[in-house]
């Protein structure tokens, strides 16, 4: 793509993540909303896990299909894929951005697909994902997902997710599936991996109607957040982020909790996430994060009780995706430790850091 679309891609597909929306509640159907939703600006459909070989080694990976506009109407569709080997250390990436002409990129309700990225989608909770990207022959990843549908997961005010109280006008349309079952084959350095068992999550944003005379002022330099999924070994999941509108903003915090009985309990100010005082610094980019964190809930119901801190399996796992959205980020797998209502609980997850810590 010539260097005057990607200068276009970078103001225009990260900076409107939150905003324009203008639109009140609307249901979901599934397996319909797993697939782009051609009114909405701005989109995101990711996957992210920790996998097991039949070799007994442990990975973990990322694989995220976005969506654009830069000029009035033309979509443009990025596509971001990573694969850490816990063990060894080792991150690995590779990434695209395609248009429809072509046929490069598009999206109907059997799935999306960008160049040499494919999500299928095989009914209300099951996915077929795909990547096998010409520019890194020797990454790749062929992954079949299954869970229950009643693992859909609803964020905020039935799927109308708030990123702010302080202006109402952010939000998205989201929702989740954790633990995903997950199986398949994975290629690392040329050398094909067989996934015997894993758990992925699947998290879908959607916002920025097309037409909405609603907008916030952003750009990709001045917004941020801090994102976590995790999943603990009792069966309870969570999912945690922090939302700042500029630098000099505090985070505003929001949650979902469900126990392994399945009851939900949104959290907002009960959160806190805070990371201590240690950065990490890439040499790649020189973008400092930090990766050390601890999170904290209380909750009416005792079971959302938590008191856990968060590690990285290993501390270089930075998306560097200039190329294609213009700035970079980190990505990548963590351990869990702490209590759930007093008792020792444990588990995996994956943590996301985006903006405004350059």
């Amino acid at each position: 793509m010539n260097q005057g679309v990607n200068r276009l891609i970078r103001i225009c597909f990260f900076v409107p993540f939150f905003f324009d929306l203008g639109a009140e509640s609307r249901p979901f159907t599934f397996p319909k909303d797993h697939s782009f939703h051609s009114g909405y600006g701005v989109e995101w459909c990711y996957f992210v896990g920790i996998l097991r070989s039949s070799e007994g080694k442990s990975y973990g990976y990322e694989l995220s299909f976005f969506k654009g506009i830069f000029g009035k109407e033309t979509e443009v569709f990025p596509v971001h894929f990573a694969v850490s080997d816990l063990e060894n250390k080792n991150h690995k990436t590779a990434q695209t951005i395609e248009r429809t002409l072509g046929g490069m990129a598009g999206y109907d309700k059997n799935g999306i697909f960008s160049g040499d990225f494919r999500l299928e989608i095989k009914g209300k909770s099951a996915f077929h994902i795909v990547a096998k990207p010409k520019n890194a022959s020797g990454l790749s990843l062929d992954l079949t997902l299954n869970a229950d549908p009643s693992k859909i997961l609803l964020h905020g005010e039935r799927g109308k997710s708030l990123k702010s109280r302080n202006n109402p006008n952010y939000y998205s349309y989201y929702y989740s599936i954790p633990r995903l079952s997950t199986k398949g084959e994975l290629k690392v350095e040329g050398k094909k991996i067989s996934i015997t068992e894993g758990e992925s999550w699947m998290d879908h944003e959607w916002s920025s109607p097309l037409g909405s005379t609603i907008k916030a002022e952003l750009s990709d330099r001045n917004n941020a957040w801090d994102w976590i999924c995790i999943l603990l070994e009792d069966g309870s999941e969570l999912t945690v982020f922090n939302f700042r509108e500029s630098r000099n903003s505090a985070s505003e915090s929001f949650g979902t909790f469900r126990s392994k009985n399945g009851t939900v309990i949104r959290l907002e100010k009960e959160i806190s996430f805070l990371h201590d005082s240690s950065f990490w610094k890439s040499a790649r980019t020189g973008k400092k994060y930090p990766l050390y964190w601890n999170l904290r809930t209380r909750s009416s119901s005792q079971e959302a009780e938590l008191d856990l801190r968060i590690e990285p399996f290993f501390e270089d796992q930075e998306f560097d995706s200039r190329p294609t959205t213009g700035f970079s980020y980190w990505e990548g797998a963590v351990k869990i430790s702490g209590t759930k209502t007093g008792k020792t609980v444990r588990g995996n997850g994956y943590l996301e850091l985006k903006g405004n810590r350059d």
